[in-house]
């Protein structure tokens, strides 16, 4: 297991001596791309952020807000794309072992048109794929269940994976952890680790909601993958009680 701390794009837009915070537990960062800062910062921008992490371990979190890499609209199509390929450019610069996609998929919106908008998609992520050294893991977001995410790995290249979201999971799958890992034990990436009510996406400390935690790192020891943890909350303070979580209950190997 290796570990990350998560950083927003809006801690790396006013303070992005926050990732000295997160390294200093430790542990690596994931940095949170967004419109905003890849509108904003220059290749030197992102290398001066480069040397505030050093040698850390780094992954990425690709822009997600509006985009939709299946989309039927052209428009929105290119600018995913063009996104997606300003993503490749900062994560090859801060050194990103895994850069993290949403796949865009809704079941409600996208269900209807599902056959078009995923060839669409699949040839997005392939493009990702054959442009970047660093595995790419696509997260579950609204997935009931883990067949969409599994269509998509199984029709892309190896170093395309998915990022298990537990928090997600205890908002919308229907089915259990153990599904979702045996489903997927060859091919995780990087699990995104955070608690939530049940109700709302709110990427607390671990141990804080009502997330099968014990259930989860039960599971996780099926895994095959050298796999990174990303800690996704939203504070270094709510990161430093994540890890506290981890030790005291001997989830760390």
């Amino acid at each position: 297991m290796k570990i990350v701390g998560h950083v927003s794009a809006k801690r790396i837009l006013s303070t992005p001596e926050t990732v000295r915070e997160i390294t200093s537990l430790g542990i690596g960062v994931e940095v949170q791309l967004s419109s905003d800062i890849l509108d904003t910062f220059t290749l030197k921008d992102f290398g001066n952020l480069k040397s505030l992490i050093g040698d850390a371990l780094t992954t990425v979190h690709a822009p997600f807000l509006d985009l939709n890499p299946g989309a039927a609209d052209s428009y929105v199509l290119k600018a995913t794309r063009k996104r997606f390929q300003e993503t490749l450019i900062a994560a090859k610069v801060l050194e990103a072992e895994v850069i993290v996609f949403h796949t865009g998929y809704h079941p409600a919106k996208i269900d209807p048109i599902f056959d078009e908008w995923f060839e669409r998609a699949i040839e997005t992520f392939k493009l990702v794929a054959a442009e970047t050294d660093a595995l790419i893991a696509l997260e579950n977001v609204f997935d009931t269940e883990p067949s969409v995410l599994k269509k998509f790995v199984d029709n892309l290249p190896k170093n395309v994976g998915v990022c298990i979201d537990v928090g997600h999971l205890n908002l919308f799958s229907k089915q259990p952890v153990s599904d979702w890992i045996s489903a997927f034990k060859d091919r995780i990436y990087e699990f995104h680790v955070h608690d939530n009510s049940g109700v709302k996406d709110e990427h607390s400390f671990l141990g804080s909601g009502t997330v099968p935690l014990k259930e989860f790192f039960k599971e996780v020891e099926k895994v095959e993958t050298d796999y990174i943890f990303n800690l996704e909350n939203k504070t270094v303070d709510d990161i430093k009680k994540s890890l506290k979580f981890l030790e005291e209950g001997g989830f760390l190997w």
